[in-house]
């Protein structure tokens, strides 16, 4: 291999290497979850669901509990890992969206549009296993409307430019068929027996009591990921090793050629 070559390789790695623990070194203390169990969401605040339509937020309350999770449709982390999770789980419940409860998932990124909900919401009732979608609900908006749920869950984000990607903690609440904060998931993958003690928490009005902030972040680089740190640097380690070996390949392939 010519010199030149490996050496523009390693130069590559290393500044990689050099972003990638500069990110790290971020800090993302302000984006922790800051649960307030009690608090009332704002039920009146408008959105647009996967069919175009106008409506609000109170529309879902009717007398069951509400699944409500914070996410946006272009993330390429734990957003959709946590929605897949989460469908899979209520999926395995004797409990019926629409009947027991409703799903709602609301859209922080105002570029996501009804055709993006439209499409995120079948690919997760794929997940889900059940017939109908009577409970299960995908919104979008100007982005204010979530703002201002946000502020009512705890649930802290901001737009990284430079990613172009949303930071924000993984997690969302249940909330009691009055539009109150009940119970709080603080996890991307939910087992569905903890998920079925939630919802019935929630709909017997029990919320929960003091907890501790949460902080694992939505994000590609950078992220605080509490007990998920491990295993997602392995993944991520795992990643950069594969393509490791693929670049001492592809430099032996280039020097078999040049000796060739």
């Amino acid at each position: 291999m010519k010199p030149a070559i490996l050496a523009l390789a390693l130069v590559s790695m290393i500044a990689a290497g050099a972003v990638e623990r500069r990110a790290w070194a971020e800090d993302f203390s302000d984006l922790a979850f800051d649960p307030r169990s009690g608090a009332q969401l704002p039920l009146a605040e408008s959105f647009v669901d996967e069919r175009g339509q106008a409506v609000t937020l109170g529309r879902y309350f009717n007398g069951k509990p509400v699944v409500v999770i914070l996410d946006y449709l272009r993330c390429k982390t734990l957003c959709g890992l946590t929605l897949a999770h989460v469908m899979t789980a209520l999926g395995a419940l004797p409990l019926e969206a629409g009947r027991d409860y409703q799903f709602v998932a609301l859209s922080i990124d105002p570029r996501d549009r009804p055709a993006d909900a439209g499409a995120a919401k079948a690919r997760y009732l794929a997940l889900y296993g059940r017939a109908g979608d009577s409970g299960v609900h995908f919104l979008t908006g100007s982005g204010e409307g979530s703002r201002r749920v946000a502020e009512a869950i705890g649930f802290r984000y901001r737009y990284d430019a430079a990613l172009d990607q949303y930071v924000h903690p993984a997690g969302f609440v249940i909330a009691a068929s009055d539009g109150r904060v009940g119970r709080y998931v603080l996890a991307v993958a939910p087992s569905p027996a903890e998920l079925e003690g939630d919802l019935r928490d929630a709909a017997a009005g029990r919320a929960d009591g003091p907890l501790k902030r949460f902080f694992l972040l939505c994000r590609v680089e950078g992220a605080a990921l509490g007990r998920y740190t491990a295993p997602i640097l392995v993944a991520f380690g795992l990643a950069n090793l594969a393509a490791g070996v693929g670049l001492i390949v592809l430099f032996g392939a280039i020097r078999r050629r040049l000796a060739g």
